[in-house]
């Protein structure tokens, strides 16, 4: 996993190279606020550009369940830019394991598949600087291109590829037909397939349909799959197929819309959701504040906290030629 330098929020302090130890003695209060202000158990599940949502949280997670306990309300306070497109359904089953009523609440941005997590929620409760995203995949694929003197594959998102296949049917020339004859389209897919590998091609749409698949099954955990069946493909469609940018920004007045569950936070809501959120953002991260290229250093890429567990994912990191830091291995930590 790599992210560039310039994305990742700064450190707290210029000349900190760990998070304090006693950091979670500020947070706590600030849980127990949220639990009072919303008469349910809390938990914050919190992932900057350094991480994602992938299955390495789920055993974290049960832990998390198993001390909050069999509760009528859930709450899980989210922050995240996306992460695997199969993991938001296995989370949002596992805490319906546990609760009755299961809310996420955005402070901020819960993108790509945490939008799709946020999906299997009863009720989303988003502030006026809460944004969801479309849950079309974005992927790399080892047979994708590379670009020059990088090590992976570039990210390719569905819809890219969608669009330039919807452009070469619609594209014409003046007085032209935009019927392709069978030898002009067999070159034109010869170029594409030169460029992007067709097992690529497969696995894209694979990803693509996949998507939809945990969108639809996300939202049958609180609609009727059979009654509201028309209205749950309509959800899913719109945040697959109508925004032609996987990072397009949706506010709460768009999600509710598209036919979210979506609440306004209250006052008291909208406050302690901002003190959450401002806590994590000036959490220190463990960046040096002036890494060399090749340096290792410790570094914290999530956390996943109650009042009843504190843990965060610890990573060894270092800094590559080109700017970007490189996690070479991560595990979640009672802290």
């Amino acid at each position: 996993m790599t992210m560039s330098r310039q994305q990742q929020t700064p450190p707290s302090s210029s000349t900190a190279q760990q998070p304090p130890v006693n950091d979670k003695q500020q947070l706590l209060p600030l849980i127990q606020n949220l639990e009072s202000v919303r008469g349910t158990n809390v938990l914050v599940y919190w992932l900057p550009q350094t991480a994602r949502l992938s299955e390495a949280v789920v055993t974290s997670l049960y832990d998390q369940l198993l001390a909050i306990g069999k509760k009528p309300a859930i709450d899980l306070v989210l922050f995240t830019y996306g992460g695997d497109t199969e993991i938001p359904l296995r989370l949002v089953t596992l805490i319906r394991e546990f609760c009755d009523k299961f809310s996420v609440l955005i402070p901020y941005r819960a993108h790509s598949s945490g939008t799709a997590l946020a999906m299997g929620a009863d009720e989303i409760v988003m502030t006026p600087l809460s944004v969801l995203g479309p849950i079309d995949p974005t992927r790399t694929h080892p047979l994708l291109p590379t670009r020059a003197g990088a090590q992976e594959a570039e990210p390719i998102s569905v819809q890219d590829m969608r669009h330039a296949v919807q452009f070469i049917q619609n594209v014409t020339l003046p007085g032209e037909s935009n019927q392709y004859t069978p030898e002009a389209m067999a070159d034109i897919v010869i170029a594409l397939f030169d460029k992007i590998h067709p097992l690529a091609i497969g696995a894209i749409e694979q990803s693509y349909a996949l998507a939809k698949l945990i969108g639809l099954k996300c939202l049958s955990t609180h609609m009727d799959a059979n009654k509201e069946k028309g209205e749950i493909e309509r959800i899913v469609n719109t945040l697959c197929d109508d925004y032609k940018s996987h990072s397009f920004q949706i506010n709460r007045e768009e999600a509710k819309k598209i036919g979210l569950k979506v609440k306004d936070a209250s006052t008291a809501e909208h406050s302690a959701m901002m003190d959450i959120l401002k806590f994590y953002l000036s959490r220190n991260t463990g960046i040096p504040a002036s890494p060399t290229t090749g340096q290792t250093f410790q570094m914290y890429i999530a956390w996943l906290d109650s009042l009843t567990l504190q843990m965060r994912c610890e990573a060894n990191a270092k800094l590559e030629q080109d700017g970007k830091i490189k996690v070479l291995n991560d595990r979640w930590m009672l802290y």
